[in-house]
């Protein structure tokens, strides 16, 4: 049974029951993350930057190296490059001047008009969110058949907490009898929410509502003139033709079912991105930059003593005299 996001207390006159909402359906899809790819030979060690000598020797990376990626048969492919893969962070960056931004420094802002913002205070905004609440306040019943289901949101399973399960049942079977949907309020996710109870055969489902406002208006369709008895039997016909019962399982996704054989097909030349492997991306520039220059000094000096020494060996030998044999 899935978890609950709300519990809480079932409100209509004096009738009092605990209850729970439970996600009665979700979108189910496959997700990919993005990664970054690039033509380029063995991963560099973490934090390590190579030298400006190191690049000069080994070049720039050619994108006809030779391939290191399988095909979904097993072979190498010479017309693929051998890459580099690495997981992909997203950057906040100011539209004015192109800088990194901390979330820390971020406010909403309400864009009224071209290139035209009003700064809201966070604080403000927390404000005016409304506290979970802990009852539903079931207000109002209405005829089920008067109700468009292009208002329903979300679903959610309402079950009944312990001991209320007697009530919870009465309830359920005279709103079924008298085919009436409840409107109900409750406070949840930070805002105030009208639920629509729908009594089903087992259970109540609520859906969370669109406003009046949230709807779009109906496209303004013309469908000419009247139907003649025959037409409209013919495609009653049709209609009746097509009938049966409904089965959720029997509708596939295509698509998921696609990228789901891809991607068993492809488990066999899964990459390794584990930390040892993985090209791991220093967080600032300026100081990758700072690094290399300082390896560089240190290459330059490096060369310099060794050379200093060099020439000190050579006139100390050409000083020192040569011993004669007796």
């Amino acid at each position: 049974m899935p978890s609950a996001v709300w519990s809480g207390h079932l409100h209509f006159g004096l009738v009092v029951m605990p209850v729970r909402l439970l996600v009665a359906a979700r979108p189910k899809t496959i997700r990919f993350r993005r990664l970054h790819r690039r033509p380029g030979g063995p991963a560099i060690p973490p934090m390590q930057l190579p030298s400006i000598k190191q690049m000069r020797l080994e070049g720039s990376y050619s994108d006809e190296a030779e391939s290191g990626v399988h095909t979904r048969n097993g072979s190498s492919s010479l017309r693929e490059a051998q890459y580099d893969y690495a997981p992909v962070r997203q950057i906040l960056q100011s539209e004015a001047t192109g800088e990194e931004i901390r979330p820390t420094e971020l406010v909403a802002g309400y864009e009224f008009g071209p290139n035209e913002f009003a700064a809201i205070n966070p604080q403000e905004i927390k404000a005016a969110e409304v506290e979970t609440s802990d009852t539903i306040d079931l207000f109002h019943f209405v005829n089920g058949a008067d109700v468009d289901a292009v208002y329903f949101e979300r679903s959610y399973y309402v079950a009944p907490g312990a001991g209320a399960e007697r009530v919870y049942a009465l309830l359920l079977q005279a709103m079924r009898r008298e085919q009436r949907f409840g409107i109900a309020r409750i406070g949840m996710h930070r805002r105030e929410h009208i639920l629509i109870l729908r009594p089903r055969e087992d259970c109540l489902v609520a859906h969370t509502m669109f406003r009046a406002n949230e709807v779009r208006p109906l496209p303004d369709l013309k469908f000419g003139s009247e139907f003649s008895d025959k037409e409209i039997s013919m495609a009653t016909a049709l209609v009746n033709g097509y009938a049966g019962d409904f089965d959720p399982t029997g509708f596939k996704d295509i698509y998921q079912e696609r990228i789901r054989k891809i991607i068993d097909a492809e488990v066999s030349n899964k990459i390794d991105m584990s930390p040892t492997h993985a090209r791991k991306i220093a967080p600032d520039l300026m100081e990758q930059i700072r690094l290399s220059l300082a390896q560089i000094e240190s290459e330059r000096s490096d060369a310099k003593s060794s050379k200093k020494t060099t020439r000190k060996n050579a006139s100390v030998a050409k000083k020192k005299p040569q011993r004669i044999p007796a």
